[in-house]
């Protein structure tokens, strides 16, 4: 192409920092996430905790229906009234003497409406006292209000929990790929020196075959190991809302916990879990309830005041003021408010039902997280010693081969436990941060885990 203007090297330029600028289509490294990055993206983005945050705006627009009881209710009415005849009045014809007409007999009769009017009404209803019945709806509305948002905090925990459950398991799971990995690179070094051997004429064909059904069996175990990486990697992108098939890069960290003592645990836990503290504000509750039933027996007192009008050319006002002071009582309802307060104060007998088994729940909860984390911590003792000696075990074995007096057998038993220990030693590693996670949720601090200025103290 000839270009013959500077307008052609003008446009020719800016198409070229274009494509300089446009994405090459490589997909590009993702940057590495730690476990507080993780617990933030959850808190800010996934579905469960938005849908728990509705839920306490929702029980805070309880409490401002509950207090618009305490304030006047403001109505009006507009209507248009169609009799078949006018109404009329009758009054005895000694009443008015002389009185000619109208009179039928002995009475004299004259309408008081039109046959076809239409009239309006505007009232203020306000309840002077209905035997505590609205001041009960809203400490009960407050109270739902508050064990919503310690429910809110509840799922914050459990969504806590289980990313940092998956963020281990993850680790765990990349752990045991780079395991399979090393195990096929051992195995094809011991192929290499068994044909080295059998073309030698030191060893048998069978050594060669055995060393390749060993390799075959590890690669298979390593396609096992990405699939299970990438399912893993998967459901932790899930509740942290990314996409799932994100190629989500993991800090391998150790969670930071002081050791705690059981007791000191269970205490911990007692005085500070959310679900307890839900449980005894929803007790609290629905003793409101009970008494905010109970005031249906009782009459309520009230005030109006307003305005009507009614359009009547037999009437010397069309316009009147008016202010009632009156009571409401129903009398008899079919033993349906009798009923009603039975199932407010069952309610309230399940609910400490509810509270007193969860207790014991939270106790169990702390002991087994207590005893899975001192289980896990010996596991790991036990296990990193015995991956050095199984690291020592195969150099001795493989040395013993190459000298024609050991046997590919052993060599093939030896790579065998050292994987197997490896596989051990990173499992108990995993399994012991995951058990401090559980430990620090069954306490009720797993929030803890996000710095205090960013942690959501209350939801």
């Amino acid at each position: 192409m000839k270009f013959r203007s500077p307008r052609s090297w003008i446009i020719l330029g800016l198409l070229i920092l274009v494509l300089a600028a446009a994405p090459s289509g490589a997909a590009e490294t993702p940057a590495t996430l730690t476990l507080k990055e993780a617990l933030r993206l959850a808190w800010k983005a996934n579905p469960t905790m938005k849908i728990s945050r509705l839920q306490s705006l929702i029980a805070g627009e309880e409490v401002v229906r509950a207090r618009s009881g305490f304030l006047p209710t403001l109505k009006s009415e507009v209507s248009q009234t169609i009799y078949d005849n006018e109404v009329q009045a009758k009054i005895p014809t000694g009443s008015f003497p002389g009185a000619g007409g109208g009179t039928s007999g002995r009475y004299i009769t004259f309408p008081t409406t039109n046959r076809n009017f239409w009239g309006s009404k505007v009232y203020a209803d306000q309840t002077i006292f209905d035997f505590w019945g609205t001041p009960s709806r809203y400490q009960a509305a407050v109270l739902g209000k508050s064990a919503s948002l310690l429910d809110t905090a509840k799922t914050r925990d459990d969504l806590f929990l289980n990313v940092s459950k998956g963020y281990f398991s993850t680790l765990r799971a990349q752990k045991m790929e780079i395991v399979a990995k090393q195990e096929v690179v051992d195995l094809e070094a011991h192929l290499k020196i068994a044909r080295d051997q059998y073309e030698f004429g030191v060893v048998t064909f069978n050594d060669v075959l055995q060393a390749e059904v060993s390799l075959a069996d590890a690669k298979q175990r390593l396609i096992v190991a990405k699939t299970d990486t990438i399912n893993i990697r998967s459901a932790l992108n899930k509740v942290l809302a990314l996409p799932v098939s994100a190629p989500t890069v993991l800090k391998d960290e150790k969670l930071e916990t002081r050791p705690w003592g059981l007791e000191e645990a269970t205490n911990k836990a007692l005085n500070q879990r959310s679900d307890l503290k839900a449980s005894t504000r929803r007790i609290s509750q629905q003793e409101k309830v009970v008494t905010q039933t109970k005031s249906r027996f009782y009459p309520r007192f009230y005030t109006q005041a307003g305005l009507n009008y009614q359009q009547n050319e037999f009437q010397l006002h069309d316009t009147q003021w008016f202010g009632i002071f009156g009571m409401q009582w129903t009398l008899f309802s079919g033993l349906d408010t009798k009923a009603q307060v039975a199932q407010a104060k069952l309610k309230v007998n399940q609910l400490r039902e509810q509270r007193q088994d969860l207790d014991g729940q939270v106790r169990l909860d702390v002991q087994n997280a207590y005893l899975k984390v001192k289980e896990t911590a010996d596991r790991i003792q036990v296990t990193e010693k015995a991956v050095t000696q199984a690291e020592e075990n195969l150099r001795l074995n493989e040395e013993r081969y190459k000298e024609q007096v050991g046997t590919a057998t052993n060599v093939i038993d030896a790579e065998t436990l050292l994987t197997r220990t490896r596989v051990n030693y990173w499992t108990a590693i995993y399994d012991h941060q995951m058990a401090k996670a559980d430990l620090l949720w069954a306490m009720g601090a797993i929030n803890a885990l996000l710095p205090k200025d960013k942690s959501p103290n209350a939801p």
